[in-house]
């Protein structure tokens, strides 16, 4: 990992971090050496968006659950690139997925996202959802 970060190559060592989580091998001081390299929320969200745009949504859903129970707060804002990002990729059944997470979180929808959904929701020809929605 140190050789990657080294590098710049942050991207190849969260990808060896997500194989190593994958293989329930814990990272330690000595995986990360003297770097001190550690998993912050901007790191989760930027990886999120990657798998995201790449419509990866193994990862996604991996990173995000993660990302929960190492203890960071969920914003709107982390729940609304999500879905976002998801709907740009037309994959509306994890966008439902999530939707259901941030409302059972206690997260209202807001303009911005209550329009990304009904476009997307439209696009695939989703008119129950879309319908669900509006109700």
């Amino acid at each position: 990992m140190n050789a990657l970060c080294e590098e710049g190559n942050i991207f190849g060592m969260f990808e060896v971090l997500c194989k190593m989580e994958e293989r329930a091998v814990e990272p330690t001081n000595v995986t990360y050496t003297n770097q001190n390299v550690g998993l912050t929320k901007v790191a989760y969200t930027t990886l999120i968006k990657a798998h995201c745009a790449k419509g990866d949504v193994h990862k996604v859903d991996m990173l995000f659950h993660q990302m929960v129970q190492k203890g960071f707060e969920i914003s709107v804002r982390d729940y609304c690139a999500v879905i976002n990002r998801l709907c740009k990729k037309n994959l509306t059944t994890k966008v439902k997925v999530f939707l259901r997470m941030m409302l059972s979180d206690g997260i209202s929808l807001d303009q911005e996202i209550s329009s990304v959904l009904l476009n997307a929701f439209h696009q695939v020809g989703d008119l129950n959802s879309k319908f669900e929605l509006l109700a």
